[in-house]
């Protein structure tokens, strides 16, 4: 069943609020890649991917670090084919998350009403002081903790998966 239901600022920033989490905001121009020209300097380097299983409903959120992802890798952690796994297409993203290419946030979860979704982060992401991610817009950018990124999915459900 489509939700079409368009995942806002508001209520990312209204979830960090809920749950008394200090976090920083930066503003700048619209940013679709972690390569784009307006990316601000300094900004902990992170990737959000929306991944799936070909033909199947299990899909994947994957924050990472910005180093090139090895889907072989990252198949034989989760127990299946490489061949199998693939980007979710720009409906499904909108479908799932409310949201487009390029502002895929782990704050757009809440809109994952079915908890299709299995949470994987990169354990790398620990190690960073600061962790990056758009509050539903990619005109800006949201800097927390990795604990309270934690408590962000424990308040929506999920209990993420550390990989390598």
């Amino acid at each position: 069943m489509l939700s079409l239901k368009i995942a806002t600022e508001k209520e990312a920033i209204q979830l960090l609020n809920d749950l008394n989490i200090d976090y920083q905001r930066v503003d700048h121009p619209a940013i679709w890649t972690m390569n784009d020209p307006n990316a601000p300097k300094g900004l902990p380097e992170v990737k959000n991917l929306l991944l799936k299983q070909k033909k199947s409903e299990q899909f994947y959120l994957y924050l990472t670090d910005n180093a090139k992802v090895n889907f072989k890798h990252l198949a034989n952690q989760l127990g299946i084919a490489h061949s199998r796994l693939t980007f979710a297409s720009e409906a499904e993203l909108e479908e799932l998350l409310g949201v487009v290419s390029g502002v895929v946030t782990p704050l757009a979860l809440m809109h994952d009403t079915e908890h299709k979704i299995q949470v994987l982060l990169n354990h790398r992401l620990k190690a960073l002081p600061l962790i990056s991610a758009h509050p539903n817009v990619n005109t800006a950018t949201i800097l927390l903790r990795w604990a309270d990124l934690l408590k962000v999915l424990g308040r929506l459900g999920y209990r993420p998966v550390v990989i390598e």
